[in-house]
């Protein structure tokens, strides 16, 4: 789940050629997420968890690539002086690690394997509700809607949801990198090396982002009370 804030845009907005270049990707990222989203959950409804990867992975590998561009923004001072691109990196790079290191080379693992199945499907639908939050509170925050009710509505759900759902996408991307390390070694005797000291990152980076998180709800928290 990233962690960047958006500069509202305000009265004349539209004059401003990057702002309307972030609100169309944000709009461009929100639909993108909820037709992929709920064609995950109508895969999974319709043939079962064990037919997300088969169908979807290749997709996947796409939407999550395209948020390399969340780096950029953040890197270019798109998304405001706040935002780390260093914080934004380390979601990115994750999740794409997941998906094209793992997940893609041992797609008879993700498949073959209920458990491992179950796990896939979970953090793909955990992931893009995440975003479909994430980015329907940048859009609502870019037209300066953010005191509206669907701006609070998203506002909630964005300091809120992330408590229970980063949890488990980072239990469904442990669990795939854990249940391929044996069948790694067919490939290479130093894959199974690289693959814990992968999930031995896990728990400084869980550290990092959701502390941030936390750290950005009390915020949003401190300032709501001020208001009242």
């Amino acid at each position: 789940m990233s962690n960047n804030k958006v500069k509202p845009l305000g009265p004349g907005a539209f004059s401003s050629p990057s702002q309307n270049y972030l609100l169309f990707y944000n709009a461009f990222s929100l639909f993108l997420r909820t037709v992929f989203l709920f064609r995950a959950l109508q895969i999974w409804g319709s043939s079962g968890y064990t037919r997300v990867f088969g169908t979807l992975h290749i997709p996947a590998l796409f939407v999550e690539g395209l948020a390399a561009l969340d780096v950029l923004h953040a890197a270019a001072g798109l998304l405001g002086p706040r935002v780390s691109p260093a914080t934004a990196a380390l979601q990115v790079a994750g999740r794409n690690t997941v998906l094209w290191a793992v997940a893609r080379n041992y797609p008879d693992v993700v498949q073959g394997v209920w458990h491992v199945s179950l796990a896939y499907a979970a953090m793909v639908v955990v992931w893009n509700i995440a975003d479909v939050i994430r980015f329907g509170y940048y859009c609502v925050t870019c037209m300066g809607w953010e005191n509206r009710a669907v701006g609070s509505a998203f506002k909630w759900l964005r300091y809120n949801a992330f408590i229970i759902l980063y949890p488990l996408g980072v239990l469904s991307e442990m669990a795939i990198v854990y249940n391929v390390i044996e069948p790694s070694k067919e490939r290479n005797a130093a894959y199974p090396y690289l693959l814990w000291f992968g999930l031995s990152l896990y728990a400084p980076a869980f550290y990092i982002l959701y502390g941030h998180m936390l750290a950005q709800r009390r915020k949003q928290a401190s300032k709501s009370l001020k208001r009242v």
